[in-house]
């Protein structure tokens, strides 16, 4: 009987071996998918959304532009990008939704982008793409991948405290969009930081084959801005310095041309009087007062010379604020923040 009893059990125990090794392999192979559906479930999401989503000429004229790579594309046309007329777009992206402020955002997992038509900022709506690219990016990174990004940022931006153009725009998305301020700076300094760190530069190439090209277009429609604004403070500088000297030679000369006239009437009636005893005296009299009346009118051209270059001044200075307007109007209407 314990022989029997014996034979009896070890058909059991290989049984729940079998199972416990089944068991085993079925955990392992699902924690294998897990791990595959975590990590690369939704990259093949983005490629099948990229591949339904159908692009707008205007979109695919974009997209060509940025020399993005596969993982780029994939990512920007998941995105289902749209550009959009003014109102589409204020509907689309509200101020505290904003990402590069006025010119698009990212939001549901959606990239709008505004028509911006002005030809001076040419550049702008695709330097604009692949920020909110970025932002789509920054979104699908994992836990690791984000905490290992992060690090590398914050290096970066430690390393670009001196850059008063990058500060000025990281203050405004503190106030903006408080909490997201690295989510920004991972578009803002892929867009619009030449030199990066080796590390960053080998992470932002996983979305751009030439991301210079980018770099280069985003400083040369900012250029259109810089330009306009150092020349708008070299003639304020200017016509703050020449006004109030400009205006006391005004003054001084309106007092000497009154002592003139006065000194005219004067000698016009000494003269019809006899006041002069002979032709010499009033000779002399006469030679002094034209060399005064010669010397109020040099001064009265001269002064009428810098008045003319004052005033051209002046109206170059507003013919620059009308063109900064028309430039902001092109742009949603709103001054953007320098360096986006």
């Amino acid at each position: 009987m314990r022989g029997s009893l014996l034979l009896n059990k070890e058909p059991n125990q290989q049984a729940k071996g079998n199972q416990l090794r089944r068991a085993l392999v079925t955990g392992a192979i699902v924690l294998v998918f897990s791990a595959i559906a975590i990590l690369y479930g939704q990259r093949l999401s983005d490629v099948v959304q990229a591949r339904l989503f159908t692009p707008s000429s205007a979109v695919a004229g974009v997209k060509d532009k940025l020399s993005m790579t596969n993982l780029g594309n994939n990512l920007f046309y998941a995105s289902n990008p749209t550009i959009e007329n003014a109102s589409t777009f204020n509907t689309s992206c509200s101020s505290e939704e904003r990402t590069t402020a006025i010119l698009g955002c990212y939001w549901k997992r959606k990239i709008h982008l505004f028509d911006i038509k002005n030809k001076e900022l040419e550049g702008t709506l695709e330097v604009t793409a692949a920020h909110e690219m970025l932002h789509a990016a920054y979104e699908r990174l994992n836990v690791f991948e984000r905490a290992h990004v992060d690090r590398l940022l914050r290096t970066e931006y430690a390393a670009l405290k001196d850059d008063a153009s990058l500060k000025q725009v990281m203050q405004y998305y503190e106030q903006a969009e408080p909490g997201a301020e690295i989510n920004e700076l991972h578009s803002i300094i892929g867009t619009t930081i030449a030199k990066l760190s080796p590390a960053l530069e080998k992470y932002y190439a996983n979305y751009f084959t030439d991301r210079a090209a980018i770099v280069a277009m985003n400083g040369k429609y900012n250029a259109v801005f810089s330009e306009l604004s150092k020349r708008a403070n070299e003639l304020q500088k200017q016509i703050d310095s020449d006004g109030p000297a400009l205006k006391q030679a005004l003054i001084d000369y309106n007092t000497s041309r009154a002592q003139v006239e006065n000194d005219i009437s004067s000698f016009n009636a000494r003269a019809q009087s006899g006041g002069f005893s002979t032709q010499s005296t009033f000779n002399v009299a006469r030679s002094a007062l034209m060399a005064r009346v010669s010397q109020l009118n040099a001064e009265r051209e001269s002064l009428n010379a810098r008045v003319a270059a004052f005033n051209q001044k002046v109206d170059e200075l507003n013919k620059l604020a009308v063109h900064v307007n028309e430039l902001n109007q092109s742009i949603n209407g709103v001054s953007a923040p320098t360096g986006l």
